[in-house]
């Protein structure tokens, strides 16, 4: 069986390696045939060793699969061998508040080893079904970016229709944050200093205004936008220096979700713009599986499908993760790891 492993000191600590068949899943597991992996900046970040350090012995890289059930151990009665599957990002946090036990389990860094891999083994109540129109490809994207876009925007942004909600950036949180906020009739704002981008993000999803970050006067631009208003929910992916600009945006009970450290982790904020709008800021470190079958459910009956920017080859990981680092896309990154 091939895998990726990654070890923390960079892409050049990328590498195929050949390890051993995984045999018959254990009680409550799934022995999963990987057809498809997404891409995501943390994948960038564990390989370099910005996120966990350097990984002795090394770990099966990334987080997120779709694929395809081969078998399962005792006890498992909700999946059966065909069915397809993506994986929830960690192995046990069903639902409710994450707790320190369940951190320990996020696949793809701090040790655990992830899914781009040939087969995995997975935990059986950490799996959900593919929505029935999305393909293997489609399915690996919602583990990571989908659900963070989910919890940012519906679980915990607590988004309405008619509010206005400020994404940042156009890559694969931000595609699905403003998807899942047009799915619930939300007004979007995105944030970015690419033209061509901008265009992508009004063409593809629906979104009413651009401003560009690198302009200091964004917040005021958004003020006109909304009328005086300001926007009900951030997706802040960047952290750093637009944490500060982004809290000024909000309007009167504003909720930002801050989700990313693109900027750098450390941030300034003017506590007068959190009290004198009443703005709530919540970090958002992906969801439960629960969440993630929410976020299925309302796929399904909205048909909404993710937003791919590329799709790369099995043999062709290397490459696929310096098109991420390159900042290209709009959307998501995926490899096919098998057809299907």
């Amino acid at each position: 069986m091939k895998c990726y492993t990654v070890n923390g000191t960079g892409l050049d600590g990328l590498r195929c390696e050949e390890s051993h068949a995984l045999g018959a899943p254990g009680p409550g597991d799934v022995l999963v045939h990987v057809c498809a992996v997404s891409l995501n900046y943390r994948d960038l970040m564990v390989a370099d060793g910005r996120y966990g350090g350097v990984q002795t012995p090394p770990i099966v890289a990334c987080s997120d699969m779709a694929g395809e059930v081969l078998a399962c151990g005792l006890g498992v009665t909700e999946f059966q061998v065909g069915d397809r599957v993506l994986n929830a990002p960690f192995r046990c946090w069903p639902a409710g508040t994450m707790t320190a036990a369940w951190a320990k389990t996020f696949v793809g860094g701090n040790g655990v080893d992830g899914v781009l891999a040939e087969q995995i083994v997975y935990p059986a109540a950490a799996l959900v079904k593919v929505p029935e129109h999305f393909t293997f490809l489609e399915g690996a994207t919602l583990t990571i970016a989908g659900l963070t876009a989910w919890a940012a925007v519906i679980t915990h942004g607590k988004a309405r229709p008619g509010d206005w909600v400020l994404v940042h950036g156009t890559g694969g949180v931000s595609t699905f944050a403003l998807q899942i906020a047009r799915m619930i009739g939300a007004r979007t704002i995105v944030s970015t200093a690419h033209v061509d981008k901008a265009e992508t993000a009004k063409r593809e999803f629906g979104v009413s205004a651009c401003v560009d970050y690198t302009d200091d006067t964004w917040p005021e631009q958004i003020a006109k936008i909304t009328d005086g208003r300001g926007v009900d929910v951030v997706v802040e992916v960047a952290g750093g220096e637009l944490l500060g600009p982004s809290i000024r945006s909000c309007a009167y009970g504003g909720r930002v979700s801050l989700v990313g450290v693109l900027d750098g982790v450390e941030s300034k904020v003017n506590v007068r713009d959190l009290l004198a709008h009443q703005v709530t800021v919540r970090g958002i470190f992906m969801e439960s599986t629960a969440e993630l079958r929410a976020l299925v459910h309302a796929c399904e009956v909205a048909q909404m499908r993710p937003f791919i920017s590329r799709v790369f080859a099995f043999d062709h990981v290397l490459q696929a993760y310096k098109y991420l680092e390159s900042q290209q896309h709009v959307g998501k990154v995926v490899i096919t790891v098998r057809s299907g």
